[in-house]
């Protein structure tokens, strides 16, 4: 289904979305599940069914990969004009000092970090107190968001990392994480415009494709599974929003096969009653332990994928500020679908 069609399909579930989710509690959702890989908690989900269109612009890393270098170091090191970065958790030195380094070196370094976590053991003022002290200028989060749980850097305004992965030591060689280097120009002034926003806690109205909570990133997750004819999967370190969790029921009534990955790990109530229900439906569900599934994403037919930020909960959904994308390139596409088919087959069936 194309973009457009997707897009007729938005218009038609908008509303039901909305009114699904809004008998939910609210809240805690940064990262608050079970800690990840490196002290990393839960996560907001990945979400958006605007997507990339038919663009070959964008790539997808899936880690672990076995790759040593550190990609959002790399990244930001090889920037020659500006790097704008927001991150709910950064705590890897080799990120912070790539930053530093490329901000005495002259390039426009901005970064947007998250303040409060649900765990008191979590913090970002380290990494803060560093970029502070050395000259590069950094915010904090708006207080409006429960959690800045966006995980993106924008390079020389000309390429877009639209991430679940967190910024830390262990993320990319514990975690199963996707990270989506966007290059579609669309895409990228979006995301720029964002950080923008962000950056000086100013306002932000979603006018592209890219999938931005709490604004359009639900109604576009629950278009996107929507489309799915014949084949679903759903990737998430955590998974209890309502409409989301109805959204999958419906595709497995429809017929579809359905599967869902999740973490490991004792379920909160809401979770649980979640997963009871998409099991109802015939929908096939794994815990997998290897690596840590800090990953949000989905596949719909083999054809769209999505990641990105967003965890499939109210919290994610409804009150923080995250950032996903949809792809529908297909080689990368099979990258996320053969990720997830890795984590389906060496999960415990819940």
């Amino acid at each position: 289904m194309r973009l457009r069609s997707l897009l007729l399909l938005l218009a038609t579930t908008s509303l039901a979305a909305c009114g699904a989710s809004s008998s939910e509690v609210a809240p805690a959702d940064g990262e608050g599940g079970a800690a990840g890989a490196g002290g990393e908690a839960g996560g907001a989900g990945a979400g958006g069914a605007a997507g990339a269109g038919s663009t070959a612009a964008i790539r997808i890393i899936v880690e672990p990969d076995g790759v040593k270098p550190n990609e959002i170091a790399t990244a930001i090191r090889a920037a020659k004009r500006s790097v704008h970065m927001t991150m709910y958790l950064l705590t890897s030195t080799e990120v912070s000092d790539a930053l530093v380094s490329q901000h005495q070196a002259g390039v426009d370094v901005k970064v947007v970090l998250n303040q409060t976590f649900p765990q008191a053991s979590t913090s970002n003022a380290t990494s803060y107190q560093k970029l502070q002290s050395a000259g590069v200028p950094v915010t904090w989060g708006s207080s409006e968001f429960t959690y800045t749980h966006e995980k993106a850097l924008v390079i020389d305004a000309a390429t877009a990392w639209i991430m679940t992965m967190n910024a830390t030591v262990t993320s990319s060689s514990q975690n199963r994480e996707y990270l989506a280097v966007d290059e579609e120009p669309a895409h990228v002034a979006e995301a720029e415009a964002l950080f923008a926003a962000d950056f000086t806690h100013g306002a932000f109205t979603p006018q592209g494709e890219l999938l931005v909570a709490p604004l359009n990133a639900r109604e576009r997750l629950v278009a996107l599974i929507g489309s799915a004819t014949r084949t679903l999967d759903v990737e998430g370190e955590e998974f209890s929003d309502t409409s989301i969790a109805n959204a999958l029921v419906a595709r497995a009534k429809a017929g579809v096969a359905v599967r869902l990955v999740l973490a490991t790990g004792t379920p909160p109530t809401s979770q649980q009653k979640a997963i009871t229900s998409v099991k109802q439906a015939g929908v096939s569900v794994v815990a997998t332990a290897t690596p840590f599934i800090h990953s949000k994403a989905i596949v719909v037919d083999g054809a769209r994928a999505y990641v990105g930020s967003e965890n499939f909960t109210t919290g994610s959904l409804s009150y923080n500020r995250e950032l996903g994308v949809i792809v529908e390139v297909p080689s990368e596409v099979a990258k996320v679908a053969s990720a997830i088919e890795t984590d389906f087959q060496h999960g415990t069936a819940q």
